[in-house]
């Protein structure tokens, strides 16, 4: 988590996109949609974390997203699990997909 957020506005969704959801990541980078792209880790953590001073509430409590940064072994890392425990960080390989694991997409303006 040594990766600085870039200045300026970053749009994410607050849930993973639909059809996402136990797709790899691969699935997500091949839909072909240039208006979304995989966001940073750091991006998801500061939308979690945001939301949750402004709001007091806890987004991605169960589910967890997708993201561009890789882990060791060449494993995407993926955010989520925002409890009591705070944000769970952890890293799969780009085939792996689950239940609960999608991508809360960040959107570019047009």
């Amino acid at each position: 988590m040594g990766t600085r957020c870039l200045p300026g506005w970053h749009f994410l969704t607050m849930e993973p996109i639909q059809g996402s959801i136990q797709q790899p990541l691969d699935y997500v980078r091949s839909s072909n949609d240039e208006r979304l792209e995989i966001p940073q880790a750091v991006e998801v953590v500061l939308m979690l974390f945001l939301h949750y001073a402004g709001t007091g509430e806890q987004l991605l409590l169960r589910k967890h997203s997708w993201c561009s940064d890789l882990a060791s072994m060449n494993r995407a890392v993926t955010v989520g699990a925002f409890g009591r425990n705070g944000v769970f960080l952890s890293g799969h390989p780009s085939n792996f997909s689950s239940q609960g694991l999608g991508v809360c997409a960040k959107i570019l303006e047009p």
